[in-house]
């Protein structure tokens, strides 16, 4: 929303072609999480998402393009999934502070935050934790959602935490929930998604969000769901 940075999103799904034979059809996933910083004359982040998903390069060359653009940008998480029905899923991350840059392949269960994977927050590894707790325990659809809307909503403290202390030590009670309440004026968390693709390629689209304008004391949320069949 900011002048010059209109557009960009931190997260989205999209069907493209593989840019190798530009025929067979695969669906890409990916998602942005800020790391603080400042840097001078910074390029607005919000556009990583949207230039990897429209543009037809895989993941890999898409980052080869973005070390080589000449740009600069504050720090980032920037992750990327590619699935299709004839491939094996290739999910990958990319950070440029520090720069590291991965791929995995077989079953994982991943937590990214507002830091490098290096140096998680306390919250993500427990988030994390609780996530593949409620995936194991073979629910239904429903109890699924149900389960994970609790977790994105949930306002436990996870303390001590030496990551969060030494980067926002003003604000460690605040920040050391998952979600974040709004507190102080203009910051909290006001969205939460989730993104779900069955064995079926059913796939189903949630997002909870703060109606505007926002009430801090008794907000609204507003429910959005979008389903389609890949």
């Amino acid at each position: 929303m900011e002048p010059g940075r209109e557009g960009g999103t931190w997260v989205g799904l999209v069907k493209k072609n593989y840019p190798e034979n530009g025929k067979a059809s695969k669906y890409c996933f990916s998602c942005l999480t800020n790391i603080p910083s400042k840097v001078d004359k910074a390029t607005g982040r919000g556009m990583l998402v949207i230039d990897y998903l429209e543009g037809e390069n895989n993941f890999p060359d898409y980052i080869k393009k973005l070390r080589n653009n000449g740009l600069v940008y504050n720090g980032f998480n920037l992750i990327g999934v590619e699935l299709s029905k004839d491939r094996a899923p290739k999910v990958y991350h990319t950070s440029n502070m520090p720069q590291i840059d991965s791929e995995y392949t077989g079953k994982h269960t991943i937590g990214f935050g507002n830091t490098s994977i290096s140096s998680p927050y306390i919250k993500v590894l427990n988030g994390r934790n609780k996530f593949l707790e409620i995936i194991e325990r073979d629910l239904d659809h429903d109890q699924l959602k149900e389960e994970l809307v609790a977790l994105l909503k949930d306002d436990t403290k996870h303390l001590p935490d030496v990551e969060l202390s030494r980067r926002n030590p003003g604000a460690l009670e605040k920040l050391s929930s998952i979600y974040v309440g709004f507190q102080q004026a203009g910051y909290g968390t006001r969205t939460h998604t989730i993104i779900l693709i069955d064995k079926d390629w059913n796939m189903e689209f949630t997002e909870i969000t703060m109606a505007e304008p926002i009430q801090i004391e008794n907000p609204t949320w507003n429910t959005t769901v979008i389903k389609s069949t890949l």
